[in-house]
């Protein structure tokens, strides 16, 4: 399957085009080329899985099975924010190397990340720190819009409306 019809699978056709579309206006913007350019560029790049063109804001991403625990240990990092210059991202689920409060000697992250690690602070990481990880799980905030079917799956529970 391509990463294209992942993502659309993953997200919806409408949601997918509007993150391609903003990509696409931000190319024109910055690099002055044509949009028929832009769009071969931006839809290429998604396609291949460049995390450039694909990080946005509330994305799971996953760990991949080939890196080394050493070099990436959060298994999973949330997307909090996408940056200028890169992903704030929370991380989740430290590697059982880590002792049980995730601060201790055994963590397994470098010193000046260890404040972060504390899952409601974030710490702000190059974009190219998720060619480590795969997409796992993406809620565009159009998921959020009351037209959107299977709102209540979104919603947490106990915050239905009447």
């Amino acid at each position: 399957m391509s990463n294209l019809k992942y993502l659309n699978h993953l997200i919806g056709a409408q949601a997918l085009g509007d993150h391609l579309t903003a990509a696409v206006q931000d190319l024109v913007d910055r690099e002055h080329v044509t949009r028929a350019d832009a769009y071969q560029q931006v839809t290429d790049a998604a396609d291949a899985g460049d995390v450039a063109v694909l990080a946005a804001t509330r994305q799971m991403w996953a760990r991949r099975d080939d890196v080394d625990p050493e070099e990436a240990p959060a298994r999973r990092l949330y997307v909090l924010e996408r940056t200028p210059t890169g992903v704030f991202v929370a991380f989740v689920d430290i590697d059982q190397a880590a002792d049980d409060t995730d601060d201790g000697e055994h963590a397994n992250l470098v010193p000046e990340l260890l404040p972060y690690n504390d899952h409601s602070l974030g710490a702000e990481l190059p974009v190219e720190v998720l060619e480590m990880y795969r997409l796992e799980a993406w809620e565009p905030f159009e998921l959020l819009l009351p037209t959107v079917g299977g709102i209540d799956n979104v919603r947490p529970q106990g915050e239905r409306k009447p």
